[in-house]
């Protein structure tokens, strides 16, 4: 209710503005109505960014989409994302040459276009842990999960969370068909944005439940996926039954592959206040010391 009337009062200061100046009466009134359709705020987004002039688009991102995203909101951090592939892909921005400038404008043009690609889903449970055994937990509703070297790092919880999240098929799509077309380079970078946007996406799931947790005076430990260290990628087969992945409208291969393949799933361990206090991921205790997607610890 206080969202809508602060939405109305943006509409009404700002049809008062148009009188003189007219930009600013502009600037309210958008944000107002902008205010009013705030549920809608993703699916606006993607139209801005596939429609709109670059430089409309830009100010929507860097500003507006700020002010109007629902405060507990969770999605991609896209300023992440950039800095990510601008990190991995060792592009500076700054420098002048024809071929740096032209892969910076790609990034910024593929940026764009992911945003006004990606569709957010994710789907959790929360499941008591009944036996910590060697190398196991086993669940509420006799699902065991073999985690091999992870467990010590759950030590202490009673309750775990699994998740999955994804940004659904569309920019995958879209970067097969350039990379295979006339323009590789946006295809490539366009593959490494959704591969940093489904990481963001998940990170930020991460720390929601990490808020919400907190609130309960609980703590939350880091997040472990199949596939990483040694715990088994088969075990995928197990969490897509306790999760439902179906409901983010995820799938899963004979592989064991995630359809969309740009979908992350892990679990995250629930415990009493201050047992998570020193958060370690799966990357702290993994050998691969080069990997793109390595978190800071």
């Amino acid at each position: 209710m206080l969202v809508k009337l602060l939405a109305i009062l943006f509409i009404l200061v700002g049809i008062a503005g148009l009188i003189l100046p007219v930009m600013p009466g502009i600037l309210l009134i958008t944000i107002g109505i902008l205010l009013l359709y705030r549920e809608r705020h993703e699916e606006i987004g993607r139209l801005i960014n596939e429609k709109a002039p670059t430089h409309l688009a830009d100010f929507y991102n860097d500003f507006l989409h700020k002010i109007v995203a629902p405060r507990h909101y969770i999605g991609v951090d896209w300023a992440k994302v950039k800095k990510d592939v601008l990190r991995t892909e060792k592009i500076d921005t700054s420098a002048k040459d024809e071929r740096s400038v032209k892969i910076a404008s790609s990034l910024g043009a593929c940026i764009r276009k992911a945003r006004s690609l990606v569709e957010s889903k994710y789907t959790f449970v929360e499941k008591g842990i009944l036996v910590f055994g060697p190398g196991f937990v086993e669940l509420e509703g006799n699902t065991r999960l073999y985690i091999g070297r992870i467990q010590p790092f759950i030590k202490g919880a009673d309750r775990l969370v699994l998740f999955v999240v994804t940004i659904g098929d569309a920019l995958e799509k879209e970067a097969g068909l350039l990379t295979s077309g006339a323009d590789p380079l946006s295809g490539y970078l366009l593959d490494r944005i959704g591969s940093f946007a489904v990481e963001s996406l998940a990170e930020n799931l991460e720390n929601g439940l990490r808020r919400d947790y907190l609130k309960q005076k609980r703590s939350l430990s880091s997040r472990f996926s199949p596939g990483y260290c040694d715990w088994p990628v088969e075990e995928q087969f197990k969490l897509s039954k306790v999760i439902d992945f179906s409901k983010a409208g995820v799938s899963l291969t004979e592989g064991c592959m995630m359809v969309p393949k740009k979908s992350v799933s892990a679990i995250a361990a629930v415990a009493e206040e201050g047992i998570f206090h020193d958060l370690i991921s799966s990357c702290d205790i993994c050998e691969q010391s080069e990997c793109f997607y390595r978190r800071n610890s």
